[in-house]
């Protein structure tokens, strides 16, 4: 399976590479008799970074046109065309008129004949793009409240592209403006897919018949078919996040789990969540409503196999099975009240009950003594909790799209300056609790731009339970991630990771291996309280090829490790290469090829081959 997977990827390399050669000219970059973006040209280099602060810094010579990428450009100049409109300079302050709403079709004219079928295709209402936007008529021109209309259109589920821009009025009046709003759905009525397949096995795989953009109404309706390496589950999943036209949020899936191996049903779960969020920056209150369930047998793996215990106190190698049963379900309701612009500062609150009733199967093959050794190092803590908190955040709202990093070309926002946000919480026995503890949880960041393209972002955390006078159940984790300028045609993208569990009586720990953090060893390879991790991928930009694809190579190398302490954690690394291909009409999310080249341990220079969504880290 492994060879035949090798062979099919590096066949689809060859494939795109000869395809780019004989395709046709981006249509975004084709001269036509009148082009609506000729006085404002896509800008590169000092000439965008000069650009870019002085739209942050909101001066009259600011142009958001000459930043677009090249998908962005394309979108707006056909907009432009079709309702035969003129774009202003300097709109800042000046009044709104009309605003105009353009849907363009899934498929342009980059996949030729193909365009018949966007009749299968449910277009966005424009009467549903106006809810999502933070601005209206009669109102000045503010650009923050465009840029964050801007990210709110974004939606990966329905939107690929997404532009806000000031035109002339249509009846030439000089002291108003008109917005156009320019959205490019991606395609609704299909079969949606993600997974990852390591070693020739999936080890999670998800397939729903959806419909992403029910009646244009930007909901998502789908029968839903989800497994991971123990279990698969088949069943409704149902989001929108405008029902009743007022923002309100609601969210259903569930179904029961059945066994992959014995298709045997071995357990259920299900989501209900209900809230008004804060939809914007200016909205000040928010309410929150969630119920969960999950009874079902919880596995640890190691590769493709469950991994096996060994109980200290016998003398030999049990080998058993690491799984048991766990009931889980949980209720929560929270509120928020949100204040200030330049700073924003968040009061939360809350209420959670919850119960954990874990047992170790039926069928355990150990002895006593083995058994308890299991219950008192696997099974996590059995308990009824019901705890109310109060919590407390602040932030900068400050926004900058990046390009070329978690996908391509498309824009993807990222917030800059510092964020911080204290929890703190007490579960009495009078709230529902098993037995009386307080918890404690902290956190924090910083992202810093770097250059016009790049940013680094720094993050901590730590938390903690105070219960019969210790605090117990300590984590702290950190984290570092540098997305560099762009060298030349390259770009750097580098993350660091750290982590621990101190006194931890909940028996939670960290796995590396495949999917997480060392792409070259198996899935949960390593297991332990203290983890370290540290990737870093070289990526090209992308290229277009036939059909308005795109696609990137990436080289990589992850350095990981664990262990129960500090000083125990033992590194592994290894290299690999990779290739990333968007197709924007059905999703902004990257498909992944990588393989890796372990170098070291018992596989060392034996070659893994990973397929699946998003950028690795």
């Amino acid at each position: 399976m492994v060879r035949r997977s090798l062979a099919l990827a590096l066949g689809l390399a060859a494939s795109l590479a000869a395809t780019a050669r004989s395709a046709p000219a981006d249509p975004a970059a084709a001269p036509t008799a009148v082009d609506p973006l000729a006085g404002h040209p896509a800008l590169r280099g000092a000439a965008r970074a000069a650009m870019r602060q002085a739209c942050a810094a909101r001066v009259a010579d600011c142009d958001e046109v000459g930043l677009l990428g090249g998908l962005e450009r394309a979108a707006l100049a056909r907009a432009l065309r079709q309702r035969g409109l003129r774009l202003v300079r300097a709109p800042a302050g000046r009044t709104i008129g009309a605003i105009h709403v353009v849907t363009l079709p899934v498929l342009g004219d980059e996949v030729g004949f193909l365009r018949i079928a966007n009749a299968l295709h449910a277009e966005s209402r424009p009467a549903v793009i106006r809810r999502e936007l933070v601005f209206g008529p009669g109102e000045p021109w503010d650009p923050d409240r465009i840029e964050e209309s801007v990210r709110r259109l974004r939606d990966p589920l329905t939107t690929s592209v997404a532009v806000v821009v000031a035109v002339a009025p249509v009846d030439g009046a000089a002291d108003r403006v008109d917005a156009l709003v320019v959205t490019r759905d991606v395609w609704s009525l299909r079969t949606n897919y993600n997974g990852e397949l390591q070693d020739g096995t999936f080890t999670f795989l998800q397939i729903s018949l959806s419909e992403n953009n029910f009646l244009g109404r930007r909901k998502l309706a789908a029968l839903a078919f989800r497994m991971d390496q123990a279990t698969f589950t088949l069943g409704p999943l149902f989001v929108d996040k405008n029902a009743f036209g007022h923002h309100y949020d609601v969210r259903l899936s569930g179904g029961p789990l059945w066994n992959r191996d014995s298709r045997e049903v071995e357990g259920s779960q299900s989501t209900v969540a209900v809230s008004r969020p804060l939809w914007s920056l200016a909205t000040k209150w928010g309410a929150y409503l969630e119920w969960n369930h999950r009874f079902a047998i919880e596995r640890r793996f190691l590769g493709a196999g469950v991994r096996t215990y060994d109980a200290p106190s016998t003398p030999d190698d049990d080998a058993l099975p690491w799984a048991y049963r766990n009931r889980t379900w949980s209720i929560a309701a929270s509120g928020v009240r949100a204040w200030g612009r330049a700073v924003k500062h968040r009061a939360k609150f809350g209420y959670d009950l919850a119960s954990e009733r874990p047992r170790v199967l039926d069928d355990f093959a150990g002895s006593a003594a083995a058994r308890a050794d299991f219950e008192a190092e696997v099974l996590p803590r059995s308990e009824r909790s019901g705890r109310a908190w109060v919590g407390y955040e602040v932030f900068t709202p400050r926004y900058r799209d990046l390009r070329d990093v978690d996908t391509f070309d498309l824009a993807e926002s990222q917030r800059f300056g510092p964020r911080a946000q204290v929890v703190v919480g007490a579960a009495p026995r009078w709230l529902g609790s098993d037995q009386a503890f307080a918890t404690v949880a902290l956190d924090g960041s910083y992202a810093l731009a770097v250059g016009d393209d790049g940013a680094v972002t720094a993050a901590a955390s730590a938390s903690g339970r105070y219960d019969g006078g210790a605090l117990i159940d300590r984590a702290v984790s950190s984290s570092l991630r540098l997305v560099a300028p762009r060298l030349g045609p390259l770009r750097v993208i580098s993350e660091a990771r750290v982590s621990g569990y101190f006194r931890e009586e909940s028996n939670r720990r960290f796995t590396v291996g495949g999917d997480a953090g060392l792409r070259g060893f198996p899935v949960g390879a390593f297991v332990g309280q203290r983890a370290a991790v540290w990737q870093t991928e070289v990526r090209t930009p992308s290229m277009r090829i036939a059909l308005g694809m795109r696609w990137g190579l990436v080289g990589f190398y992850d350095l990981a490790g664990v262990g129960d302490t500090v000083a125990t954690v033992d590194l592994h690394h290894d290299v690999g290469i990779g290739v990333r291909s968007l197709t924007p009409q059905l999703s902004s999310e990257v498909f992944r090829v990588d393989l890796a080249v372990p170098l070291d341990g018992r596989d060392r220079g034996a070659p893994r081959l990973i397929l699946g969504y998003r950028q690795a880290f």
